[in-house]
C-alpha cells in the first residue's frame, strides 16, 4: 500500500510540475523555458501544418499552370488569379495556420517565418497589394532573401521596373544559398526576357540550370532556351537546347513540343507528317498543323502555311494565338485585309486577358476593323457611282441578274451534314442516364409518335385544338403558294429599294462623294498611324490628293504622305507642304521631327516671342500678330506653347475676316491638340463658323 501510495504521489507531483511549467511559459515571457516551449509549438505545429500547405500549393501552381507553346513561354510562370479560385480554402488554411504563430508564441523564433508563409498564401490568393506589404514588413524586422525574392518577382511580373531593380540592389548585396542563387538568377534571367533582351536571359538561364536537377522545370528552362535562340535567329543552338530538353525528364506535353520543334528546325517535314498518322498523337494535331505551318512559312509558301494553321486552329487549346498568327500572315504577307480583320477579331475573342499578346490583339481588332469598314464603304460609294449612269434598261438587267446569282446561290447552296458523334462505350452505371441507354432512347421517340403524331418543328406543337389529321403535305403547299404571292409581291419592291440606293440627282453624288473623300483620309490616317503600313497609306492618300485636289484634308495628308516614305519623294512632299501651308502646325511637326525638342532657352525665349505676338493681337494688329506667331512655328518648333500659338493664329486670321482660313486651323487645332484646355473654346467657335 505504501508503495502504491508513493508512485500516485510522484505522478502527482510531475503533473503539477508540467502545469507550473505551463504557466510560466507565457509568449511575452524571455526565460529559456518559455522560449524553448513556444519554439518548439510553433516550428512542429502550427509552421510544419503552413509549410505542407505551401509545398502542396507550389506544386499546384507548377502542375495547373497553362502554357501556350505558340510563342515563348516565360521563364517565370504567371501569377494566375484562377488559381486562387480552384484553391482558396487551402491558401486560406496556410495563412491561418501561419497567423497562429503570430497569435500565440509572439517570443519564438518563428515569427519571420510565419510572415513569410504569410506572404506566400496572399499570392497564391492573388492579393498582391497585401502581399508587397507583407514582405515589406518583414525586411522590415529582418533581412531576409526570401522576402526580396519575392518582391522582385512580384514587380518584374507587373512590369514596374524601377522598383524591381532597387530590389536586385538589396538581393545583391545579401548572401545567398544555392536555392536562393537559382532563383535569383531566373528572376534576373526573366526581366531580361520582358525588356527583349533573349541573348542576355539565355546567358542567365544556363548559369541557373546548374543548380537545376533532372526533371520538369530543367527541361522547361532548356525548351524555354530552345525558343529564345530561335526568337534570336539561332538554329543550331536552339536545336541543340531542344534536345537538351528530351533527356531531362520532361513532361509528356514538352517532351512532344520539342519534339516538333526539333523535326522543324531539321527541316524533316516526313517525320511531322508522320506524326500525324500516329495515333498517339490524335489529341495533339492542332500542334502538329501549327508546326508544319511554321515550316512552310518560313520557306515563304504562305499557301501551305495557311492551310494548315487553319488545320490547327481545329479543336486547338490555344487558338487565340493561331488567329493573331494567321492576322498577321495574312495582314503582311497575303495582303487580304478583310481575312485579316476576321482574324485579329477572334484572336481578340479567343486570347485570355492575361496573355502577353492580348492588349495589342484588342487594338488590331479594332484598327483592322475600322480599315475594313473603311475599305468596304469606299467600294460600295464607287460601285454606286459607277452604276448611277447607267440607263434605266441596264440598271433593271443588273437587278435581274443580282436576283438570278442570289436565287442560284441558294438552290445550289451545300446541305449542311448533320456531325455524327461518336460515343465511347457507357458504362453500366451510365446506362441509367436516358441518353446514353440506346434502347430508352428508341423507345421514348415511339411513344411520342403514338401520341401525338409526326409534328413539324414549331412554336406550340402541343397546343391542345390543333388539327392532328392535318396533311403535312398540303400544309406544305399552302405555304409555297403564300411565299410565290409574297414574292411577285415584293420584287417590284425590291428592285424599287434597289433603284433608291443608287445616287442618281447632283446632291446624292456629291454626298457620294463627300463619303469617299472622308474615307480615304480616315483610311490613309489610320494605316500609317496605327497600323504603320505605308504602302497602304500611300495607296489612300494618293487617290485623295488626285481625286480630291481642293481637299480640306491636303495639309494632314501631306504630312503622312511625308512620314511614309524615304528619300527624294519624301522631300517632295515636305517641299509642297511648306510651299502650299506655309502657316500650318502639320509643318511646326516636321520641324520638330528634324530638329528635335527645345533647350530651357529656346523655351524661354519662344514664350517671349508668344507675348509679343499677342500684344500685336489685343492692339487689333491681327496681320501682324499672325506672322510673329508663323515666326515662332519657324524659328522654335515644338515649343510648349505650340497649341497657344497656333489658336492665336487662328484667332487673328479671324480677325482679318479670312474665315475659310481660320476655320481649318481651328480644325488642325482640334486634331492635334486633344488634350488642350482651349479645345472647348476652339470647339465652340468651330460650331459658330459651320453654321
Amino acid at each position: 500500500m505504501k508503495i502504491v501510495s508513493l508512485n500516485r504521489m510522484q505522478r502527482l507531483l510531475v503533473l503539477l510540475f508540467l502545469v507550473l511549467s505551463t504557466w510560466s511559459c507565457s509568449q511575452y515571457s524571455n526565460k529559456p523555458m518559455a522560449v524553448t516551449f513556444h519554439n518548439v509549438n510553433a516550428k512542429y505545429n502550427a509552421i510544419w501544418q503552413a509549410s505542407r500547405l505551401d509545398k502542396e500549393l507550389q506544386k499546384k501552381q507548377f502542375s495547373e499552370r497553362k502554357e501556350s507553346y505558340n510563342s515563348t513561354l516565360p521563364i517565370i510562370i504567371p501569377l494566375d488569379s484562377s488559381f486562387k479560385q480552384r484553391n482558396e480554402k487551402d491558401s486560406k488554411e496556410l495563412i491561418r495556420k501561419a497567423s497562429l504563430v503570430i497569435d500565440r508564441h509572439q517570443n519564438s523564433h518563428f515569427i519571420v517565418d510565419a510572415y513569410l508563409l504569410i506572404g506566400k498564401g496572399r499570392l497564391y490568393q492573388y492579393d498582391l497589394k497585401n502581399a508587397i506589404e507583407t514582405y515589406k514588413y518583414v525586411n522590415s524586422l529582418e533581412i531576409r532573401p526570401e522576402a526580396l525574392l519575392a518582391l522582385y518577382e512580384i514587380y518584374l511580373q507587373q512590369r514596374e521596373f524601377s522598383a524591381a531593380e532597387k530590389i536586385e540592389e538589396f538581393i545583391s548585396e545579401n548572401p545567398l544559398n544555392s536555392n536562393e542563387r537559382k532563383q535569383f538568377l531566373l528572376l534576373k534571367a526573366y526581366s531580361f526576357q520582358l525588356l527583349n533582351e533573349p541573348i542576355k536571359a539565355v546567358a542567365l538561364l544556363q548559369e541557373a540550370s546548374k543548380y537545376l536537377k533532372k526533371g520538369d522545370e530543367k527541361a522547361r528552362i532548356s525548351f524555354i532556351m530552345g525558343q529564345l535562340f530561335s526568337d534570336n535567329n539561332q538554329p543550331s543552338l536552339a536545336l541543340e537546347s531542344y534536345k537538351t530538353t528530351l533527356i531531362n525528364k520532361p513532361s509528356y506535353d514538352l517532351q512532344l513540343q520539342a519534339s516538333l520543334a526539333i523535326h522543324q528546325l531539321e527541316g524533316n517535314i516526313t517525320a511531322l507528317q508522320d506524326m500525324i498518322k500516329d495515333p498517339k498523337h490524335e489529341d495533339n494535331l492542332s500542334f502538329i498543323y501549327v508546326k508544319i505551318g511554321q515550316y512552310y512559312y518560313a520557306k515563304k509558301d504562305y499557301k501551305k502555311a495557311k492551310e494548315n494553321w487553319e488545320k490547327g486552329g481545329e479543336n486547338n487549346p490555344n487558338k487565340g494565338e493561331l488567329y493573331f498568327q494567321l492576322g498577321g500572315l495574312f495582314a503582311k504577307q497575303m495582303k487580304d485585309y478583310d481575312l485579316a480583320a476576321h482574324y485579329y477579331d477572334s484572336a481578340a475573342t479567343y486570347l485570355s486577358s492575361n496573355h502577353p499578346d492580348y492588349a495589342k490583339a484588342q487594338k488590331l481588332k479594332k484598327s483592322w476593323g475600322t480599315f475594313s469598314t473603311l475599305s468596304n464603304q469606299i467600294n460600295l460609294q464607287d460601285s454606286l457611282l459607277r452604276i448611277s449612269k447607267l440607263s434605266p434598261a441596264d440598271l433593271h438587267s443588273i437587278f435581274l441578274k443580282q436576283q438570278k446569282d442570289t436565287s442560284t446561290k441558294v438552290t445550289n447552296a451545300p446541305v449542311k451534314i448533320i456531325p455524327v458523334f461518336t460515343r465511347r462505350p457507357s458504362s453500366t452505371d451510365q446506362q441509367n442516364f436516358y441518353f446514353n441507354n440506346v434502347q430508352a432512347r428508341i423507345q421514348g421517340s415511339i411513344e411520342f409518335s403514338n401520341r401525338w403524331g409526326n409534328r413539324t418543328l414549331e412554336d406550340f406543337w402541343n397546343r391542345r385544338n390543333k388539327n392532328v389529321s392535318l396533311s403535312l403535305s398540303s400544309e406544305v403547299n399552302r405555304s409555297t403558294e403564300k411565299n410565290l404571292t409574297k414574292n411577285v409581291v415584293s420584287k417590284d419592291q425590291a428592285e424599287e429599294n434597289w433603284l433608291k440606293a443608287i445616287p442618281t440627282s447632283a446632291i446624292d453624288k456629291a454626298k457620294a462623294a463627300k463619303i469617299i473623300e472622308e474615307s480615304l483620309y480616315k483610311l490613309g490616317k489610320l494605316a500609317r498611324l496605327e497600323l504603320a503600313e505605308n504602302e497602304l497609306a500611300n495607296a489612300a492618300l494618293k487617290r485623295l490628293l488626285t481625286e480630291f485636289p481642293s481637299t480640306g484634308y491636303e495639309a494632314e495628308a501631306l504630312y503622312i504622305l511625308y512620314l511614309s516614305n524615304e528619300g527624294a519623294t519624301k522631300s517632295s512632299y515636305r517641299s509642297t507642304l511648306f510651299e502650299r501651308y506655309p502657316s500650318s502646325y502639320f509643318k511646326t511637326m516636321i520641324l520638330k521631327l528634324e530638329n528635335g525638342s527645345l533647350s530651357e532657352n529656346k523655351e524661354m525665349q519662344a514664350q517671349k516671342k508668344y507675348e509679343e505676338a499677342y500684344e500685336r493681337f489685343k492692339e487689333k494688329e491681327f496681320s501682324s500678330s499672325f506672322d510673329n506667331c508663323l515666326l515662332i512655328q519657324q524659328n522654335y518648333p515644338g515649343s510648349k506653347l505650340e497649341d497657344k500659338i497656333v489658336f492665336l493664329m487662328a484667332l487673328s486670321k479671324a480677325g482679318m475676316h479670312e474665315i475659310t482660313e481660320s476655320k481649318r486651323l481651328l480644325e488642325e487645332f482640334v486634331i492635334s491638340f486633344p488634350t488642350s484646355p482651349l479645345l472647348k473654346e476652339a470647339t465652340e467657335m468651330l460650331k459658330l463658323m459651320n453654321k
